[in-house]
């Protein structure tokens, strides 16, 4: 389901960018979640701290973040540029004081951190010329750049000029030899990765791979070119394990490969039933089919968290129509104009559900809705999109509450047009509440009217779960701040 906000930007998660710093310095950085409804102008980013001795996790202010900014072939420059120099993890704006030799440049700098009207002695690899993102774009522009290019250069006599090219990343990362493991986007094969062997690089971030289970028709091992985005390493072997547990996130031996799935049922004589949401389908596998999932995140293999786990299992649109309910498995069938509450994936609103009306079946576990809040862009009819049916519920019953809330009771708040599930932490007034949001990490205060009771839909019936979302309370005792951030 996709929620149309202004709000949300353009950052996705994952997305490479630069992120200023107190000292005026730019720093690499991961955007870890963007922006979202209830955390409009702030991004979760990781990036190195200046010593590089830990990548830091943190909220910035969205004016503080910019792309990357495009990559150029290393230019010669002339005295008087202003320029980035790269230094301690980061890039802090300069001028080019001076040409020396063996591609070295004298750069000085004005206030940045530790280097207050200081010079350094800068190679060129570690220079690009300063640019600011103004307005959703680059200035000077490329062309701008390629311009001043072709102007003549201030060079100091008997002096050498050497043109450095910075490396690439996966020059250094993969060489001829190196066992592999090779993914495609070609439809059919997305989520799968197959073992291969780095035959040659062939520049422009391409290689040469041999597929060690893919032959041709005359039996000779196939090749074929591959992006350095679709390579990685060979995952380390892990310790194996005795058995594998429900919704456990897994990496299943299947054509030659290797397909990322998820546990839907735990089978007799230590086999399971694995769901794939690419290509949308449920197979059966022997324990030793099975492995360990996963990934390959900054350089290095991280077991797939809980986090990731659950994100995995939440995305498979159909999965929990796969399993078995007390040997059973239960389905749901909405008739037209049935009112309903349809759950939202899209980054930001994460478990949030939205008031709706059942169009028509469309077959497959999937329906037309009608919302009753959100509406098309230009405003002028309610929103309709197909939903699958693990994606849509009846409405809660009972489900406002006359008595006050308790501490640490789970409730669902209205807000943004939405029900989100949280938890109160603190009761402030007789008829207001503090309500912690696990998935956004948030704080917020809510009118007793605008919470009901939270309840799960589980097998046909509504639950109200015992269990606490978040254990907050030992969390905010143990630490000297906030596990959250307060919003009002």
């Amino acid at each position: 389901m996709k929620i149309r906000r202004q709000s949300q930007g353009p950052l996705s998660k994952g997305d490479q960018i630069e992120v200023k710093r107190p000292n005026g310095a730019y720093y690499a950085a991961t955007v870890l979640r963007p922006p979202s409804a209830m955390q409009i102008n702030m991004v979760f980013v990781e990036y190195h701290a200046e010593d590089g001795s830990k990548c830091v996790r943190g909220y910035v202010d969205s004016t503080h973040v910019r792309p990357s900014p495009p990559l150029e072939l290393n230019r010669c420059f002339k005295i008087g540029d202003a320029v980035d120099a790269y230094w301690e993890n980061g890039w802090h704006q300069g001028v080019v004081r001076d040409l020396l030799k063996d591609s070295k440049y004298v750069v000085g700098f004005h206030g940045n951190k530790g280097k207050v009207e200081g010079k350094s002695e800068i190679h060129q690899c570690n220079l690009r010329l300063h640019r600011e993102w103004d307005d959703g774009s680059w200035v000077p522009s490329m062309a701008e750049l390629a311009n001043s290019s072709n102007e003549n250069d201030d060079k100091p006599s008997n002096v050498k000029l050497k043109i450095v090219f910075r490396k690439k990343q996966a020059d250094a990362e993969f060489r001829k030899g190196d066992e592999v493991e090779i993914t495609s986007d070609e439809e059919g094969f997305r989520g799968s990765w197959y073992n291969a062997v780095i035959v040659e690089y062939r520049g422009n971030d391409k290689y040469l791979v041999e597929y060690s289970t893919s032959r041709k028709e005359d039996g000779v091992p196939l090749r074929a070119e591959a992006k350095a985005q679709h390579i990685r390493p060979c995952p380390p072997e892990l310790s194996p394990v005795a058995s594998f547990c429900l919704r456990e996130v897994v990496d299943a031996r299947y054509n030659d490969g290797w397909w990322i799935g998820v546990i839907s049922r735990v089978l007799d004589g230590s086999k399971y039933a694995v769901y794939f949401s690419l290509p949308d389908e449920e197979l059966e596998f022997d324990h030793l089919k099975l492995r360990i999932h996963q990934d390959w995140k900054n350089g290095k293999w991280i077991i797939a968290s809980e986090e990731s786990s659950r994100r995995l299992v939440m995305n498979s649109n159909r999965l929990l129509h796969k399993m078995d309910v007390n040997g059973k498995r239960f389905r749901v069938k909405f008739p037209k104009g049935t009112r309903v509450e349809v759950k939202s994936d899209e980054p930001g609103f994460e478990g949030s559900w939205y008031s709706a009306i059942i169009v028509d079946s469309l077959g497959n576990d999937k329906y037309l809705v009608e919302y009753l809040t959100l509406k098309t862009e230009d405003l002028g009819a309610f929103l309709r999109e197909e939903a699958y049916a693990s994606y849509i519920r009846p409405r809660p019953q009972h489900a406002r509450c006359t008595h006050r809330y308790k501490l640490f009771e789970n409730v669902d708040a209205w807000y943004n047009d939405g029900w989100w599930i949280g938890q109160v932490i603190k009761v402030l007034t007789t008829w207001k509440y503090a309500v912690y949001f696990q998935t956004t990490n948030e704080v917020m205060e809510f009118e007793h009217n605008d919470l009901r009771l939270h309840q799960e839909w589980i097998n046909g019936k509504w639950i109200i779960p015992s269990k606490r979302l978040a254990t907050i309370a030992d969390q905010s005792s143990a630490a000297s701040e906030p596990p959250y951030r307060y919003f009002w």
